[in-house]
């Protein structure tokens, strides 16, 4: 058992018996070191004078001054605790909306001048089936003409090889 282990034993003896193993390396200890005997004897003294003496009174007009101390110390707001710090988050909250809101106008994407097809034609009012309207209205024939070329106009871009 080390000195420092040892004096912990010695002063949790004087509140409450140690366990037995604990007792017999404490005892094994204090044969072999004469500082931590010193202690022992020294914390026994201390221990049994102050419980031989009665604990002191309070001094003459202690109550008298305590009270005027009291007094005289200014009363705590009636402030609850999340008013005192939301006052202090007000400006911290503020600061942040101001922060994003500069990084949503100044980081925000430049908008193209140019409009995709579905946008001029929503803006044009005009209606997007009208192509396909005029290729229903023409004869058969045509209209089945118009469909070869168009095929061959998508397998032409498919062209594999060299």
């Amino acid at each position: 058992m080390r000195c420092r282990t040892a004096s912990r034993s010695i002063l949790r003896s004087f509140d409450a018996p140690l366990d037995p193993a604990r007792q017999t390396r404490l005892d094994a200890h204090l044969k072999s070191c004469p500082g931590c005997r010193s202690l022992r004897l020294r914390a026994g003294l201390l221990r049994s004078r102050l419980a031989e003496s009665s604990p002191p009174g309070p001094l003459p007009y202690f109550y008298e001054r305590l009270r005027a101390k009291i007094d005289e110390r200014p009363a705590a707001g009636m402030v609850p605790a999340w008013a005192r710090w939301s006052v202090r988050a007000v400006p911290v909250s503020l600061l942040l909306i101001g922060f994003f809101a500069g990084a949503i106008v100044f980081l925000s994407p430049a908008v193209d001048e140019e409009m995709s097809q579905p946008e001029a034609l929503l803006l044009q009012n005009s209606n997007p089936l009208s192509e396909t309207i005029t290729l229903l209205d023409e004869k058969a024939e045509n209209r089945s003409l118009s469909v070869i070329f168009a095929v061959n106009e998508i397998s032409s871009a498919r062209r594999y090889g060299p």
